[in-house]
């Protein structure tokens, strides 16, 4: 597994506690295959791989059912002297980045930051009174 800052953790530990159960699950095998973290140069987008033999590669087994793109969550960042709005989104059937508008570099350091929810996804849950197949 990647070395995940602490602030990063707090809103991958956040996230999961949110997702429904099987998907929680899915979610906490995901983070601990990802062995690859990208900071993108202004770090307002946090990217997650799992890399074998220098290509990405996730396990079939860790994927959640859905591939197309996800909000998995949404919420606030915060720490002394610093708010972010964040939003974690899953890609391909995993989670893939942690995004902001503003850049993250601030809470590279900290120890203090807290991820609070505003909204997290509820895949599988029916929106319109029909329940979508899962798979």
């Amino acid at each position: 597994m990647a070395k995940l800052l602490p602030f990063e953790q707090a809103i991958l530990t956040t996230v999961a506690a949110a997702l429904p159960d099987g998907y929680r699950e899915q979610f906490a095998k995901q983070v601990l295959q990802i062995n690859k973290v990208q900071r993108l140069l202004e770090w307002n987008e946090i990217e997650f791989y799992s890399m074998r033999w220098f290509k990405v590669h996730w396990r079939p087994d860790v994927l959640f059912p859905q591939h197309e793109e996800l909000e998995l969550a949404s919420g606030r960042l915060q720490m002394a002297g610093a708010v972010a709005s964040i939003k974690v989104r899953a890609v391909g059937g995993h989670v893939f980045s942690i995004e902001s508008d503003s850049s993250l570099k601030p809470f590279r350091a900290a120890t203090d930051a807290s991820f609070v929810l505003a909204s997290a996804a509820q895949p599988g849950a029916p929106t319109d009174g029909v329940r979508p197949p899962l798979s």
